[in-house]
Parts: C-alpha cells; sequence; structure tokens
C-alpha cells in the first residue's frame, strides 16, 4: 500500500496519520500535548518530551502498516509562533514556549516603541498582539541573556521535528509567517525587523515553501520512529492553513472554519493589495501553503479551549469526574434558544478582529439565579458563533466577497449543536468535509507534492476533497440569532472597558 504520513502539532493533542494517495485515512494515533503549567498566563512544553510523544506515535503507526507499505514522505502541520532555542550543537536552550504563554507581553510594547503598528503590519501582515515569535525571542534575550547568548537558532514547533527527522534547518512560509520577522510579500527574513530586534539572520532557519524536501529521514531518527531511512521529508505548514488544502479553500470565495483549541477562519487571495492596517479590519495576512497565494486569517484564540475549561472547572457529575463533552452538548440542548438571556463572551485568551484587542477578558453577562449549568452550556456555544458571526462579516468587507458557504473543520464538527447553531446565526451553509482529519491530510499531502505523487497543490487538494455533511440555516430560529446577535455586538465595546478597568 503506497501512503503519506503527516504529523499534526496541535495544542491540545499530537497526531500522527497515514492515507493513501486519495486522501483515505488508513491510520491514526494521537496523544496528548504535554503542556506544563507554570506562573499565571505562563506555559511550556519539554522539548525531548515532545520528540518522545511524536516518535512514539509514528512507532505504533509503522507497527500497524500491513506487510509491503510503502510511505512516500513525512511532512508536518503544526501551530504557529511556539518555538524554542538551540545551541550550536543542536541541543535545546530552552524550553518551548507555546504560542499563548503570556510573558511576551513583557516585551510587546517597547516594541512598538520601535516601530508602529501599521509599519508592521505593512511587512508582515500581522496585528498587534503578544504571540508572535519574536515577542518570545526578544523576552529569552532580556530575561535570559546567559542562554541567549549561547544560541544558535531558534525553531519553530514544526522545524524543531524537520531537525530532529533531518538535522536540517528549515520553516515555510506559512509558519514563517507567524514570527513577525517575514516579509510576506517578499517572501524572506525581513533586514528591517531584524535591525531593530538587533538579531542576525543566521539565527532563523531557512524559510521554504510549502511542499518542499529539505531532507530525509535519517538513520538516528528512522531507529528512534521506525521509518525507513531516507524517506523525503517536506516542511509543510500552520495547521490551519494545512487544512486549508485539503478542504479546497485554495481559490476566493472559500472560507475555512477550522475548529481548535482555537477557531481560524482563513480565506484564499491571490493579488494581494498592499498592506495597509486600516484597510484589513484587525484581519492578520500571511503566505498560503499553496504557492502564489495569501490568506486573510481571522478567529478566536479561546473556541475549543471555552468548552474544555467550562468542562475542567464547572461539569463535574456525582463523584468529582469531569463530565464528557457529549454531556455537556446533551445539557446544552435542555435550554432554550437565546439561554434565557445569559451572554457568554469568548474572550478567555482575548478578542480577535474585527477589533483585535488581545487584554479583553472572557465573562458571563446577564447572569440570574434561575440560570442552570444548562443554560451556561448553550450560552458558550452562542457567544462562540456570535463572535465568529462578527469575524466572518468583517472578513467579507474586506475581501469583498460575500462567502456562499463555511467549509468546518476539526474536532468541533463533532458537536451538532454548536454547528446547527453557528449555520443559523451566520445564515450560510456549513459544510463538513469526509475526511474529519483535514490538518493532518493538509501535512500528507504536501508532502505528497514534494514526493512528486501530484503534480503541483491545486491537483493535491482536487485528488481528495469530498463532503459529508451540510448543516442548512434553521428558518424558524433566524430573526432571534438575529437580534442576539446584535444584542451581543452592542456588549463588546462594554467588555473592553470593563477589561481595561480590571487590567489597571
Amino acid at each position: 500500500m503506497d501512503l503519506l504520513l503527516g504529523i499534526d502539532m496541535g495544542t491540545t493533542h499530537i497526531k500522527v496519520a497515514t492515507f493513501d494517495f486519495r486522501g483515505n485515512l488508513q491510520t491514526l494515533e494521537m496523544a496528548r500535548t504535554k503542556t506544563v503549567a507554570l506562573d499565571a498566563g505562563q506555559a511550556m512544553y519539554e522539548p525531548n518530551e515532545i520528540w518522545e510523544t511524536v516518535t512514539s506515535l509514528v512507532r505504533k503507526t509503522t507497527a500497524q502498516l500491513p506487510p509491503r507499505s510503502k510511505i512516500h514522505s513525512v511532512s508536518v502541520a503544526s501551530m504557529g509562533e511556539a518555538g524554542l532555542l538551540l545551541d550550536e550543537d543542536g541541543a535545546p536552550l530552552t524550553p518551548i514556549i507555546p504560542w499563548f504563554d503570556e510573558r511576551s507581553k513583557e516585551v510587546m510594547d517597547a516594541w512598538y516603541d520601535l516601530i508602529s503598528p501599521a509599519q508592521c503590519f505593512g511587512i508582515t501582515g500581522l496585528n498587534y498582539n503578544h504571540i508572535y515569535s519574536l515577542f518570545k525571542i526578544l523576552w529569552l534575550k532580556k530575561n535570559q541573556p546567559e542562554i541567549f547568548g549561547r544560541a544558535a537558532k531558534w525553531l519553530c514547533l514544526p522545524d524543531y521535528i524537520y531537525f530532529r527527522l533531518t538535522k536540517q534547518f528549515a520553516t515555510d512560509y506559512s509558519i514563517a509567517s507567524r514570527t513577525m520577522l517575514f516579509d510576506v510579500q517578499e517572501k524572506k527574513w525581513s533586514n528591517t525587523l531584524l535591525n531593530l530586534a538587533e538579531l542576525d539572520e543566521s539565527l532563523l532557519p531557512e524559510p521554504c515553501p510549502s511542499g518542499t524536501v529539505i531532507g530525509v529521514v535519517n538513520q538516528r531518527a528512522a531507529a528512534e520512529t521506525g521509518l525507513m531511512a531516507g524517506i523525503p521529508v517536506s516542511v509543510g505548514g500552520h495547521d490551519h492553513i494545512c487544512g486549508a488544502l485539503a478542504t479546497g479553500v485554495v481559490k476566493p470565495g472559500r472560507v475555512l472554519d477550522s475548529l481548535g483549541t482555537a477557531e481560524s477562519l482563513v480565506a484564499a487571495v491571490k493579488d494581494l493589495p498592499e498592506l495597509k492596517l486600516e484597510e484589513f479590519g484587525g484581519f492578520n495576512v500571511g503566505c498560503h501553503v499553496v504557492p502564489g497565494l495569501h490568506y486573510l486569517q481571522g478567529g478566536i484564540d479561546s473556541s475549543g479551549i471555552s468548552f474544555e475549561w467550562f468542562l475542567d472547572n464547572f461539569s463535574r457529575g456525582p463523584e468529582g469526574t469531569r463530565d464528557s463533552y457529549q454531556t455537556l452538548f446533551t445539557e446544552a440542548r435542555k435550554s432554550p434558544l437565546g439561554a434565557r438571556g445569559l451572554y457568554f463572551i469568548p474572550h478567555l485568551r482575548g478578542e480577535g478582529p474585527p477589533v483585535c484587542s488581545p487584554f479583553s477578558r472572557g465573562s458571563f453577562l446577564g447572569i440570574r439565579d434561575y440560570h442552570t449549568k444548562a443554560d451556561f452550556s448553550r450560552s458558550i456555544h452562542e457567544g462562540l458563533c456570535y463572535e465568529m458571526h462578527n469575524s466572518l462579516k468583517s472578513m467579507e468587507q474586506v475581501a469583498g466577497i460575500d462567502f456562499e458557504r463555511i467549509c468546518a473543520i476539526g474536532g468541533g464538527t463533532q458537536n451538532e449543536l454548536w454547528m446547527e447553531i453557528k449555520s443559523t446565526v451566520i445564515r450560510k451553509p456549513v459544510e463538513i468535509p469526509a475526511v474529519q482529519e483535514a490538518t493532518l491530510l493538509g501535512a500528507a499531502l504536501l508532502g505528497g507534492v514534494g514526493a512528486k505523487v501530484y503534480g503541483d497543490h491545486y491537483q493535491a487538494s482536487q485528488a481528495v476533497y469530498q463532503v459529508s455533511h451540510v448543516y442548512q440555516p434553521q428558518e424558524d430560529s433566524i430573526a432571534i440569532y438575529s437580534e442576539l446577535s446584535r444584542t451581543y455586538s452592542e456588549l463588546l465595546p462594554l467588555v473592553r472597558q470593563i477589561s481595561q478597568i480590571i487590567g489597571r
């Protein structure tokens, strides 16, 4: 059997899967991403532990393949921004700092004293936020100068996996686009930004188009993973953009709604205009995994994590065990449309476009003594949909396109109530692809492009996309949700104001 292997380095889970050339899932292994919580708002991943999780999953995968199976390529999809420093021998000097770690807020304002948000956006396509790799690097430079002085390379998380597989230093354009050091028009590291940060370009890996073969599985990695030495390894891409490739979001007019710990809206853009901050409505711009394309990206940083947070802290069974997702979803159906006037603002990790406010805080508004756990559960579903609706409307204005339908991927698509509400609130069909592991498939396809299994990225995308289900707006609820969504939008400026007061 001829196979493509994809690795997904997610915030919540690490996954490894194999697919045939038509995109049919053959094997899937997964494990929790082992996150070490530090002080408030800070966390880390231990590099060797992360690598051991990857090797364990790959070994489980290779052990179950039928005889005479052949893996033609390996590639990686990953969260962006997260990364670590290596010394000149390639040994980790620091833990892997996750994208959501808040210590980088400490250095962000000093950066914007050097360059305005508008100037920075004009080069990087990135809006004001603390999550980008540059701020993690600057924090380490400021707070751990002895360690920083020994650093030879900064690698983002997928780049570290490539290095462990091949001993080569490389990244792809879509991951580089999330560092705040990459010129997304010129597709190279920005000398202007490197000079402002007083960083040498040698600290960064070589950026390549997604689907570029950067090496092969070496003997040591083969022994650790069970893969055959010599398998080509191609750079993949940012997880949401890999999902866009697998779901046909490779031309203007289609939008990807990638539902994970965070929720990301992605639309493809062919002819990118000059990057003027005031004209892009808070959306980020980056390089697509398809050469010649860029993307508009917005979303909700606290999407899936809102359910996780509620389950961990407030949804427990009689013996204290955490309720299942299904219990939460079933509970939410007991509450009427509108959750009896209870609103959830999903800003647990700040607010995304159309108004980027990283310091905005999450909240439940309108709580009365008659509200039940069912109401809280439903309000989380609805609040996420209202937030997404605002972002989608703004994206349409920026792109100058009225999107016909949304393609949703990720674990959140298994929540039927969420998909039903989403379709009704945005008044558009929500399309669910047949493959549920679209991010993994996108990575595998990029490996296939590098291995010449497909003629190009478009051929790879067309070869695999199929629709499983379509959610349609519920006509009898459209008017009610339209009014509730307007009320939600009126609450947002007040939430930002309250957040500023609390954060003084």
